[in-house]
């Protein structure tokens, strides 16, 4: 009875000083690997999405691969109908300034982002500014909601891991309630560049 007992005890000493360490490491090498694993995937898990009334009419299109996405409760998911692309038309109001990096309009309403600033601003076609808000990130692409409810905002954060590379790009995509002026994550992803649009009714 003894010895059996000696023999279990060094059996889970051996187990765990075997395996602790293989497991401990698999764990790291995951850690490292996360950003490049989840990138394939798509992977998010965040659900504030939820609250945009309108988040399934939101398409991720890669240019890469000619695939449109769409989000689901894990990320994003190829939609299997193929879908005609719109053609990217930005207005072109003559009162903004070379500073500004990004432009979106819906009928009479008008948003711009202001590198300079790190603003979004929101106004008239006009030129007339209702509202700015901070942006978190630098902006790269805008665009309403075919109600003109929310403002999809594509912002990238550069120099993730501690270093000044454009390679080390985190890529985020937010909207603005413009009725309530609140923000929600819609997805994020390390170096997942998409071209965002709003499918029309």
């Amino acid at each position: 009875m003894k010895r059996t007992e000696k023999i279990k005890k060094r059996t889970i000493i051996m187990i765990l000083l075997v395996g602790l360490p293989s497991l401990l490491a698999a764990m790291m090498a995951g850690l490292l690997f996360m950003p490049f694993i989840k990138m394939g995937l798509h992977l998010d898990f965040s659900q504030a999405y939820r609250h945009v009334e309108a988040a399934d009419r939101i398409r991720f299109w890669d240019s890469w691969s000619g695939k449109v996405y769409i989000r689901y409760p894990l990320g994003l998911r190829p939609i299997e109908k193929r879908e005609e692309v719109p053609e990217q038309k930005k207005p072109s109001l003559f009162w903004l300034e070379t500073d500004v990096y990004d432009v979106a309009a819906s009928g009479d309403l008008a948003a711009w982002y202001d590198r300079e600033e790190n603003k979004i601003f929101l106004g008239s076609v006009d030129g007339e500014v209702w509202e700015a808000f901070d942006a978190a990130y630098e902006g790269k692409e805008l665009a309403f909601s075919p109600d003109g409810r929310y403002l999809l905002v594509y912002e990238i954060e550069y120099g993730v891991y501690g270093g000044y590379s454009s390679d080390e790009e985190c890529c985020y995509y937010r909207v603005i309630d413009l009725e309530s002026g609140a923000w929600y994550p819609v997805y994020s992803g390390y170096r997942e560049w998409f071209r965002v649009y709003w499918e029309e009714e």
